[in-house]
């Protein structure tokens, strides 16, 4: 009775359309889950996800969840999960899509997930890093392990925002170290949003370097 009073004073919203939720939704709504842009895991990773590394580097399987328009519903989601707190809502989603891929056969083989890391500044100011979020959320969905410090981030970058990949790629190819012993695993690098894959690309290198037998791609949302 008294939960049901404060959600009448203080309604839930769905963090994609901010509509009220019911009592028996959590995070977003009914409509956003079943219409927000998916990928479909009936068929192979989509070519345009293949584009960011073919012929860049030799990968196993990349995936997204979300396909990220500007102003959508996805954005506000990625938004909320980045700069507004909302770490439940990233694990949330996370296993959501962990879920979704083990149905489908994605990643069997991948032995643990490694989020990218933010610099120690970065993470003072943040509290939190989004994509260890989504990470824990996701490995538990797939029933995997996570190896949340398996990546450093040592050099704190530039704004990459106006960037083209070839610049991305070379302030971040040498900001990242491994941690972890990765040798002869097949790794899952785990990040929020896929927008040209620099950063992906410059923390697998490091991570093969280090003797990883595979290295795979997962993002929540990605930019075609």
């Amino acid at each position: 009775m008294f939960n049901a009073f404060l959600q009448l004073l203080y309604p839930k919203l769905c963090f994609a359309c901010e509509d009220p939720l019911f009592e028996s939704e959590d995070f977003i709504c009914t409509y956003c889950r079943i219409s927000l842009a998916r990928v479909d895991y009936a068929d192979n990773s989509p070519w345009w996800l293949r584009a960011k590394f073919d012929g860049l580097f030799t990968y196993s399987e990349v995936q997204t969840f979300f396909i990220f328009a500007a102003g959508g519903r996805v954005q506000h989601l990625m938004h909320a999960i980045k700069y507004k707190g909302a770490q439940d809502l990233g694990k949330f989603l996370g296993f959501w899509a962990g879920q979704s891929l083990k149905k489908s056969h994605f990643f069997q083989e991948v032995d643990c997930v490694i989020p990218i890391p933010l610099h120690a500044k970065r993470l003072r100011e943040r509290t939190y890093n989004q994509a260890e979020c989504i990470g824990n959320g996701l490995a538990s969905g797939l029933q995997i392990p996570i190896l949340p410090l398996g990546l450093q981030k040592s050099l704190q970058s530039h704004s990459l925002i106006g960037q083209d990949r070839s610049h991305r790629f070379e302030l971040l190819k040498d900001s990242f170290e491994v941690l972890a012993d990765v040798r002869g695993k097949h790794i899952l690098i785990v990040d929020d949003t896929l927008t040209t894959g620099a950063t992906l690309l410059a923390a697998a290198e490091k991570i093969k370097a280090a003797g990883a037998k595979e290295v795979s791609f997962f993002t929540l949302a990605a930019l075609k």
